[in-house]
This record gives structure tokens, sequence and C-alpha cells, in this order.
């Protein structure tokens, strides 16, 4: 069985992702659970709480933001994810606990690392020795990954969307978990200047201080013209609702453009230096069957 382990399973892209991938596994036979420590992803695929999971022989299992330094770490990983600051203490303690950790991959069954973004958990927080491949939805950051195991691209699946029947004019969507690395206010800046009367922001509040420090005088200045959205479960009715996407971060392994093209919507943001092509769901697939050997 294919089973899929995430340090958090919030409302974010990346879950979405892990969502979206535990379901292409169980439509297409091959019977998949994504565990997390949070509800949201509870009622959008076959799911379970980290309590519930265990590794059983044969199992495949899928590890996002995990900081595993062992085996034995996989029968506690609740206490893994619970405290910020155990995961300091574990980076601490990486070092020492690599001369008496086993350092070779399970043989009964096998971890898979995945890796959606270049701003996931550190990978020296990880025991590499313990996994037998590294996934990434990019070749953009997988490239500079330097590691010594075998890696492996794969994009990550796109959700049904088609194109919306009546668009609002001058309706701007800024899509992303809130934080600095995003850079929402030079999203709403070029947006306001392109004359977007109304700017929808969508995502999960991952850092409320730059929120408040950069976003809220914004709305303040343009009072109603700037709306937090929050996370969007339904996409679909998310590109509905606007004209034009605004991003001013260049994240190639993004399925934001992917799905504007789908939904007819205007898409604004830095050209990619990444070579990466958009993949169809199948392609996508085929190249889990391959790496996964299903």
């Amino acid at each position: 069985m294919i089973k899929i382990i995430s340090g958090y399973s919030h409302a974010a892209g990346s879950t979405l992702a892990l969502v979206n991938l535990c379901n292409e596994f169980n439509t297409r036979g091959h019977a998949c659970t994504f565990y997390g420590p949070d509800n949201w992803h509870m009622d959008k695929c076959r799911s379970g709480h980290l309590d519930d999971f265990s590794a059983n022989p044969n199992d495949i299992v899928i590890v996002n933001d995990m900081p595993l330094l062992s085996t034995g770490d996989l029968s506690r990983l609740k206490e893994l994810v619970s405290e910020n600051g155990q995961r300091r203490i574990l980076k601490t303690l990486g070092k020492l606990a690599s001369k008496y950790l086993p350092t070779k991959a399970p043989t009964d069954y096998r971890l898979i690392l995945t890796r959606l973004s270049d701003d996931a958990l550190p990978i020296s927080n990880t025991r590499l020795s313990l996994f037998q491949n590294i996934h990434y939805s990019s070749g953009d950051f997988g490239n500079h990954s330097k590691v010594g195991c075998k890696k492996f691209v794969a994009q990550s699946f796109c959700n049904d969307l088609k194109a919306s029947i009546a668009k609002p004019e001058k309706t701007a969507g800024i899509i992303g978990s809130i934080k600095r690395r995003n850079n929402i206010e030079k999203s709403i800046e070029q947006a306001l200047m392109d004359g977007m009367e109304t700017i929808y922001i969508f995502g999960y509040m991952k850092d409320p201080i730059y929120f408040y420090e950069k976003i809220t005088p914004l709305t303040i200045k343009y009072r109603g013209q700037i709306k937090y959205a929050g996370f969007a479960d339904n996409k679909q009715k998310m590109y509905d609702t606007v004209s034009d996407v605004y991003s001013s971060a260049n994240k190639p392994w993004s399925l934001v453009s992917r799905e504007c093209a789908m939904t007819n919507t205007g898409y604004h943001a830095p050209k990619s230096s990444s070579a990466d092509h958009l993949m169809a769901n199948e392609q996508i697939f085929q190249i889990w069957k391959a790496e996964l050997a299903l």
C-alpha cells in the first residue's frame, strides 16, 4: 500500500498537492492513504491522522516535511511535529545522532522523500540514507539540491478545471501562502497600476506578522478594494471570481500558470528561468508509476 505522511495537513498548496497525489493513486487502482496532523485533508481524500499510521511490509511511504532521523521515528510521528522547539533540538542533535542511528534504508518497506517547494523543512534535518529516492515537484530547485541518493522530478497533479463562462472585469487574484518571500505587496501594487478595481488575496495565513506589517496598511489605504479571502478549497470558484492573477514570486513549480490557462484567466508573473514544461496528469502519473515500480 502507498502511504503519505506529512508534517502538516492544513489548508496550503503543498497539502492540496498531496491530496491530489493520493486521489490520483486511488483513482488509478493503487491503494493510498494520506496521514497528517491537521483535519483539513480528512474529507478530501482517503485519509487518517498521524496516530493512525504504521509502516507495514511492502508499503511505500512518501514523506513530506518530517524530520526523520531513524526508522524508529515513524512510530512517534505526532511527537516530531507537535512542537517547533523539538524540531530545533533534533536539528542540533542531528550530527551526534548520525553516529549511532542505523544508516541503511529499511528493507521490508520503502521510504520516498518528497520536496514540494523550496522553503520546505531543510533537507539537512532528515537522514537521507533512510530513503530510496527523492521526489521534486520541479527540476528548477531539484537540480540545485546536492544530494547523494537517487532523485526524480514529477510536477504536482492539476485539478480538472474549465474555462470560466463569465469573468468579472478588473478583478485580480493573488494566490499563495501569506509569507514574505511571496512579495504579496508587490503583486498588489502591480495590480493597482494595471487598473484592477478589486483585489482578492487567496492563501493560508502562514506569517501573520508579515500580513499586518505589509498588507494591512494597503487594505487601509485602498479601503474596500483589497480583500483577504483565505485559502480557496474550490479552485474553479476562485478562478471564476477573478479576471487576472498576479504573482511577484518566481515559482516555476507552481500550477497557477497552468490553471490560469485552463480557466481563461490573465496571468502576470516574472518569467521563469526553469526549463520545466507543463505536464498532463497522465504524464505525471507515468513518472510516479515507473519510479515506484507500480
